[in-house]
């Protein structure tokens, strides 16, 4: 009877053996991309807050302490605490939103950010703009991607950027303006180990593209592919966006190819600062780009979707220069190659760095002094305008955007950050025109054509909306912005059958979108279908209750079905949330008369037409 049970005891030993490779892979990718800070400064935080609990500079303490520690829920909770007593502090809320991305929660950190813009920082509404929950993701990524990639950092362990492991022997590709002009660089792998970089490729310095080469040794590594994409193919980026500890995935397509030898390959894929140098990847999870620059954005100018990245020609070119005789040389040679080529001009990374650091002077003067240099390149002026607008001076990134179209006749990038910033400073009837601009130049970006179909309807130009609202769904046929554009044109021109069936494709496209359920309310109201417009309008309350237009079109349903006394306090909702809304207010006022309320209505009716 002894031996059966030892037998048995054997067997389970060795499937427990068996299975610990397993298990301990399994833990390792659990593991991976650990959070870099430590736990002192969180005990000195709550030290501090434990003196005065109502103190707002200690909440904020708490919170900026616990998200430097990688605690990031209970950052998120610090915040929210802090909140309570400070509510309209721009720096929690851009803690807040910091801590909700490390968490996966990108759209709940877009609106923390969108709220720091509201209260005066216009870098965090600029960041907000950049993120885009419907073509980024916070999910991780592939194991095989995630152990591949690296995040480059300078002499302090400060997350400059983006890259990956091309070979198993710890050769790393980043962008070159990442890297450009730093004395000392490190590479952290997915286990949190760094790497000092001893040597470094540059190539013939045509391309923003780089090797380093580390002492790190068998590393998971991601291959070139052996053929060029095409216009249309799918492409994923992923990096480490505003030194984040995760990597987020940002996913679009090809553009275009180079038209020219040292030309940078286009795509749709929406980069964050510190993504550049991330691989550019197609549906086989090949590198065929580097991520090198994406488009800017302004507060009020909408979500940019277009970025450059440098091909796979360049690639393959600098990895063949790699490979011969004193193709690496010693990384302290960067600080002696800033005239080489506007790439390796550590300029031309001051704008991103502005991002992590702020130091909105340095990254002034920096770009400035590389101007000189290279006084016809419109990138540096739109450089330059990004950091003067996140330093609140938009009348000198006015005077910049304008230079970069000047030195960029045919690029409509400036002309589409000019409509922006002029959009933003109010000036709606000046704007317009560089997007029409864009428009000409660049006829199948989605981006351009839904922006200027918003601006001719926001501007009661309801006739020429149509074509750019139909082209956007023609480009972008999953664009629940471009569909619900289109519904908005279609009702304002009269035809709200075909309006119905342009939102109910919006719904369809995205169930979550509060765009979508707007728009069907307002067909369904105006199809004089009030039950149905009430429930498209509650779903859209549901998923964003801030917004008035969702409350003015559930007032008016109920007012469709003579719910008076329910309709007033809907409308009344939507005036507190936009109080520069005629429609509302003269809803209101119909209400109030109805209501036999005669001195709100003649209130009301006098704000409308004050409007």
């Amino acid at each position: 009877m002894i031996f059966p049970r030892i037998t048995s005891c054997l067997l389970f030993l060795l499937l427990l053996i068996a299975r610990l490779p397993a298990e301990d892979a399994k833990d390792a990718d659990a593991k991976l991309w650990p959070p870099r800070g430590n736990n002192r400064p969180v005990v000195a935080a709550s030290q501090s807050l434990w003196w005065n609990k109502n103190d707002p500079a200690a909440r904020k303490l708490k919170a900026r302490a616990l998200d430097f520690a990688g605690r990031y829920a209970e950052a998120e909770q610090a915040a929210l605490s802090a909140l309570e007593v400070a509510p309209r502090d721009p720096e929690v809320q851009r803690i807040l939103g910091r801590s909700l991305l490390h968490q996966g929660k990108l759209a709940a950190a877009k609106a923390a950010l969108e709220r720091a813009g509201e209260f005066g920082d216009h870098l965090s509404a600029s960041l907000a703009a950049m993120l885009r929950p419907d073509r980024m993701s916070t999910a991780a990524p592939a194991p095989a991607i995630s152990r591949a990639l690296v995040q480059i950092q300078d002499e302090r362990g400060a997350c400059v950027g983006s890259g990956c492991f091309i070979s198993e022997d710890g050769i790393v590709l980043t962008a070159a303006h990442v890297v450009a002009g730093r004395k000392r660089v490190l590479v952290r792998n997915a286990l949190g180990k760094v790497f000092p970089v001893e040597t470094i490729c540059p190539g013939d310095f045509s391309a923003d593209a780089v090797l380093l080469h580390t002492e790190a040794e068998e590393q998971m590594f991601l291959r070139l592919s052996e053929q060029e994409p095409r216009p249309g193919d799918p492409l994923f980026v992923v990096g480490f966006p505003l030194s984040l500890d995760l990597p987020l995935t940002s996913r679009g397509k090809v553009r275009s190819l180079p038209s020219a030898p040292g030309r940078p390959m286009l795509s749709t894929v929406p980069l964050v600062p510190g993504q550049s140098g991330s691989p550019v990847l197609d549906d086989q999870s090949r590198v065929v780009g580097i991520a090198s620059r994406g488009s800017l954005a302004v507060k009020g100018g909408g979500a940019p979707a277009r970025s450059e990245a440098t091909p796979l020609s360049s690639l393959v070119h600098l990895r063949e220069l790699s490979l011969q005789p004193k193709g690496f040389v010693d990384i302290r040679a960067l600080p002696e190659w800033t005239e080489q080529s506007p790439f390796f001009d550590p300029a031309v990374s001051s704008a991103e760095q502005t991002v992590l650091d702020q130091d909105f002077e340095k990254a002034e003067k920096a770009i400035s002094n590389a101007l000189g240099r290279h006084p016809d390149d419109p990138g540096l002026y739109l450089r330059r305008a990004m950091v003067r607008i996140a330093w609140g001076h938009p009348s000198d990134a006015e005077a910049d955007a304008r230079l970069a179209a000047a030195y960029g006749p045919q690029d409509p990038e400036p002309r589409r950050f000019l409509c922006a910033l002029l959009l933003s400073m109010g000036r709606r009837e000046e704007a317009i025109p560089y997007l029409q601009e864009a428009y000409r130049l660049d006829p199948e970006d989605a981006d351009t054509a839904e922006g200027l179909g918003e601006l001719y309807l926001s501007s009661g130009k309801f006739d020429q909306a149509l074509r750019p609202a139909e082209d956007a769904t023609r480009i972008s046929p999953d664009s629940v912005r471009a569909w619900s554009l289109l519904a908005a044109a279609r009702l304002a021109t009269g035809h709200t059958s075909e309006a119905r069936e342009a939102a109910e494709m919006a719904t369809t496209k995205g169930p979550e979108d509060p765009r979508a359920w707007i728009q069907l309310a307002a067909c369904f109201n105006a199809a004089k279908d009030f039950p149905a417009a009430a429930m498209a309008a509650e779903q859209a309350i549901r998923f964003s209750p801030g917004d008035a237009r969702a409350w003015l079109n559930l007032a008016t349903a109920r007012t469709g079905n003579n719910q008076f006394a329910q309709a007033v306090g809907y409308a009344e909702r939507a005036t507190q949330l936009e109080p520069s809304n005629r429609a509302s207010w003269t809803l209101l006022a119909a209400l109030y008369a109805e209501l036999k309320r005669p001195d709100e209505a003649a209130a009301a009716l006098a704000k409308a037409k004050s409007l």
